[in-house]
């Protein structure tokens, strides 16, 4: 697992190096690092989901500010799940992610992008877990529950975001998941964390679609 975690590393951190730009010279304007836009927006699946699927309620929005080549991008959801049937298993929190992006397209005055980048991610949450079983002296029903638990990650992002009409964005984020850590269980092992997914896998990869809305500044 670490092998294929440096590798990752090593190839965003190349990218980005690659895309530094050229010491100053006489023929070209100096770099402006002030803000030229910011976008604000949802996670289009997230809804989806919620509204298709009687067990999860997720949704997650996201602002992006560019400055120069990079985007700094902040992620806010909430999400709840609810499964079982011979069981009641219920899991609901809020996460985070924060971190930035390598914007390769030339043409920043569009606000199209086309890049790769890191996070950080972060969730705050509860779980519980009830259930009747007979241990020989009838039904009885337990419960069990982690009233404060809190998970953290690492991501690999690679986002795709284009015009659709005016200053209206569409596009896709593919993420890589990995270094996950959990903290505050119990003897109840959580099995959802907010914003990663299901726990039975250290690492993970996701999918997710935007719909934004472009503030430029110039």
């Amino acid at each position: 697992m670490w092998k294929s975690t440096f590798s990752i590393l090593t190839l965003t951190l190349s990218l980005i190096l690659v895309g530094q730009p050229a010491p100053p010279s006489e023929d070209k304007e100096p770099v402006d690092f002030r803000p030229s836009e910011i976008k604000i927006g949802v996670n289009a699946i997230r809804s989806i989901r919620t509204f298709s699927k009687d067990d999860l309620s997720t949704h997650e929005v996201q602002a992006a500010i560019a400055i120069h080549k990079y985007n700094f991008v902040l992620d806010y959801g909430i999400e709840e799940h609810n499964r079982g049937e011979t069981f009641d298993y219920e899991n609901k929190g809020s996460y985070y992610r924060i971190g930035f992006d390598r914007n390769f397209t030339k043409d920043k005055s569009s606000g199209n992008v086309l890049s790769l980048g890191l996070r950080y991610a972060r969730a705050n949450f509860e779980d519980r877990l009830s259930y009747t079983a007979d241990q020989g002296f009838g039904e009885q029903e337990y419960l069990l529950e982690n009233n404060s638990l809190n998970a953290r990650w690492m991501e690999v992002a690679f986002n795709i975001r284009g015009r659709i009409v005016s200053n209206f964005y569409m596009g896709f984020t593919m993420r890589w998941q990995f270094l996950r850590k959990i903290n505050g269980e119990g003897e109840l092992q959580t099995f959802d964390i907010p914003g990663f997914g299901k726990t039975n896998r250290k690492n993970s990869t996701a999918f997710d679609y935007y719909m934004m809305w472009r503030i430029p500044f110039e």
